[in-house]
């Protein structure tokens, strides 16, 4: 999973929740459209409060969005990024267009085997892709070919969306019950968010065991999440 990078492409996470606050607040202030600019210009580059971020009124974080680029993720942890995302955004690499035949490193191993099991994981994937280019040169269609092509292969994917939106999927996939690579996924975007986007925004996105407890019930795994950025 080294492999796997995260970057943030664009983001507006900044002030503008703290400027459509106090937009709702101040109507009787703003009698012109200079007022309306200057009250922009004097809140969009500071950091809203937790406390702000905190409120129901999400309609002032809708506002607020994000694009992650992500390279080098299983095919597998694709469709699980996107299960419930429904309000994400995602575009990536296809298997109907590209040709793999050639690429070195394609694929994707699950992190904990041991030697033993490693080596059979290699071969597997190894005996897979020969098949897969002796196809895709036999039939000229690498749409075809592609059906050969197994849960590991690796990926680039594109996400966007508003910041509800990416708490929810991150509070969700944060979670110890997920893969640990849809995990490690998702803490290499909480920690670019710190980095670039604060820490303030962050922090509304750790599992709500951090804060409120579990939301899973009996299906709980009994562990608290560890905020990685604490290491």
């Amino acid at each position: 999973m080294d492999k796997i990078k995260v970057r943030i492409l664009k983001h507006d996470f900044d002030g503008m929740p703290l400027f459509l606050a106090k937009l709702t607040q101040r109507g009787s202030q703003i009698n012109s459209m200079e007022d309306l600019l200057k009250l922009y210009e004097e809140n969009v580059h500071k950091q809203p409060s937790a406390g702000l971020l905190k409120l129901p009124h999400t309609t002032i974080q809708r506002m607020c969005n994000m694009t992650v680029a992500i390279f080098g993720l299983s095919t597998k942890a694709v469709s699980q990024l996107r299960t419930h995302a429904t309000r994400l955004t995602f575009i990536s690499t296809s298997t109907q267009y590209s040709e793999y035949s050639g690429v070195q490193d394609p694929y994707t191993i699950p992190p904990g085997l041991n030697p033993a099991e490693y080596a059979v994981a290699v071969d597997a994937l190894q005996r897979i892709h020969e098949a897969y280019s002796q196809l895709s040169s036999l039939t000229g269609d690498r749409d075809k070919a592609s059906y050969l092509l197994p849960q590991g292969l690796r990926k680039c994917l594109i996400v966007s969306g508003k910041f509800p939106d990416w708490q929810y999927v991150l509070q969700t996939r944060l979670c110890n019950r997920n893969t640990k690579e849809v995990q490690y996924i998702c803490q290499l975007i909480l920690q670019e968010m710190n980095d670039k986007c604060g820490k303030v925004w962050a922090d509304q996105c750790l599992p709500t065991c951090c804060s409120t407890g579990c939301r899973e019930g009996k299906f709980c795994c009994g562990h608290k999440y560890e905020d990685v950025r604490q290491k």
